[in-house]
């Protein structure tokens, strides 16, 4: 067993005493338990957090159509992430159902998120700021221990019915805890960890009653048939304090002992991770209704009669696979790239042809009849709807997507770039052609930073639009569009 470093604490605060404990040699810049809390954490934040990809709420508006995007947080703890998101879209206002104009589509989606492998890279302590985290370590072991060992002896000293409160059971537990952690922590050799630890009396005064009442036994009286209790207070304690304080210091040691230690490591090494890298996968099951008006010419009917609501239900559910990578403190290049995210997904769903449906203005005129100069006096009736050549039917679709986020400098100005194969096959005997489209996205990323906090207050997204790569920008199909989105860094 290697010692790298043995350290002589000298006069700890609190505790007067002296003594020398050695810590074993560890592998790496914090112990495990540590390492997973600060994985957990960044894991949360590039889910959830000011500059994740998806922020919590999001705008794309224009003159055809508008979408909002709201993100909820279900839960998030070691099994990982649950978040739900709505995604609404409308060619008239924004709604989820619409009994009256427009287009509508409200899409429903639970995220299910969850860590495969981190890897952070950083740089090593010096001996001295090594000595300085042990020491912290030590001190707060040392006190612990002090505080339970003098609360359980003067619990001792009172008896309850003539026994003590404290069963013999629950003191071997807090000890095994307590020397547990002393041996993850200092060194597994306890003559050289746990029975090293300094450790002193506290006065008892502390916990002695102001008042001269002698409560040196007696017998507090039950109710409603209950046994009366004898209580052997020969010292007068406070009792009260004194259990309430003996409660919190046993709790402490059992449940945030070790994540204060870890607290300890954390947050003296913050400055030294240069790369952090974070694999991770998603599932996200999903439901979508759709609903437009669709105009369909008929001879036979009026102009009103010609529209119709049409409605469908569109659901499957998405796999994705995610990768991350943020520069840390430690890395002080200036051309090293600030952060990169980038995922990969397949989609199975229950497609439709609602693409093959374009949005138009619809006019009718009549006459009223002639003015006194014998002129026509005409009114005009127009509408929105969608028309088409096949009817509104359902498919099996698969999409492909790959988007990249990426900030290349430490500055809030990034690229985003998404690019997605669709396909959606059509039964034999559907009037409807099976559809391949290559939808792509690309733009910058503007983030408006709060001078005080550094936080982003708000994202704006510029992008240049294409429904299908297999369409002309130009002529006919004109399928170029510059739009704008902005986004909320609010996570509910």
């Amino acid at each position: 067993m290697k010692n790298y470093l043995s350290l002589l604490l000298t006069f700890i605060v609190s505790i007067p005493c002296f003594t020398q404990v050695e810590f074993e040699s560890k592998d790496g810049l914090i112990s495990s338990a540590a390492y997973n809390t600060k994985i957990a954490k960044d894991f949360n934040y590039l889910i959830l957090g000011d500059n994740s990809p998806q922020q919590g709420i999001s705008a794309t508006l224009n003159e055809k159509k508008s979408n909002i995007k709201i993100n909820g947080l279900f839960y998030s703890g070691p099994t990982g992430v649950f978040t739900i998101e709505a995604d609404l879209a409308a060619s008239n206002g924004i709604y989820f159902f619409d009994q009256e104009n427009g287009s509508e589509q409200g899409k429903i989606t639970l995220n299910y998120y969850r860590r495969l492998t981190s890897l952070s890279k950083y740089k090593s302590l010096n001996p001295k700021n090594r000595a300085y985290i042990n020491l912290q370590i030590v001190d707060l072991l040392a006190k612990t221990k002090t505080k339970y060992d003098n609360l359980l002896a003067l619990l001792k000293t009172v008896k309850f019915n003539d026994a003590v409160r404290v069963s013999s059971d629950e003191e071997k537990r807090i000890y095994k805890q307590l020397r547990s952690i002393t041996r993850n922590y200092i060194n597994e050799d306890d003559k050289k960890g746990y029975d090293e630890l300094p450790t002193t009396k506290f006065v008892s005064a502390n916990y002695v009653k102001s008042t001269m009442a002698n409560d040196n036994g007696g017998n507090q009286k039950g109710k409603d048939g209950i046994k009366d209790i004898k209580i052997d207070n020969k010292n007068n304690f406070d009792l009260i304090k004194l259990i309430k304080d003996y409660d919190e210091t046993r709790d402490f040691i059992l449940t945030k002992l070790e994540d204060s230690i870890n607290k300890i490591e954390l947050q003296n090494t913050s400055k030294q991770w240069t790369y952090n890298h974070t694999l991770f996968y998603g599932v996200s099951p999903f439901y979508e209704r759709q609903s437009f008006k669709r105009f369909t010419y008929n001879a036979n009917q009026s102009f009103s009669d010609m529209f119709n609501q049409v409605k469908g239900d569109i659901y499957g559910v998405t796999l994705s696979l995610n990768y991350s990578i943020e520069k840390g403190l430690a890395n002080k290049k200036k051309l090293s790239p600030h952060s990169l995210f980038t995922r990969l997904s397949l989609s199975l769903i229950r497609g439709s042809n609602i693409s093959n449906f374009r949005n138009s203005t619809l006019e009718t005129s009549g006459v009223f009849g002639n003015d006194v100069n014998g002129n026509p006096v005409i009114f005009t009736n127009s509408d929105n709807a969608f028309i088409g050549d096949t009817r509104y039917e359902y498919g099996f679709g698969q999409r492909f997507t790959l988007d990249t986020y990426f900030y290349p400098l430490d500055l809030p100005i990034g690229l985003f770039g998404i690019i997605s194969y669709e396909k959606i096959d059509f039964s034999s005997r559907s009037s409807a052609k099976d559809k391949e489209m290559y939808p792509l996205r690309l733009g910058l990323l503007f983030s408006l930073v709060n001078k005080d906090s550094k936080k982003p207050n708000i994202t704006i997204q510029t992008f240049l639009d294409r429904t299908d790569l297999n369409l002309s920008p130009n002529g006919k199909d004109k399928d170029l569009r510059f739009g704008l989105g902005i986004g909320l860094p609010i996570n509910f």
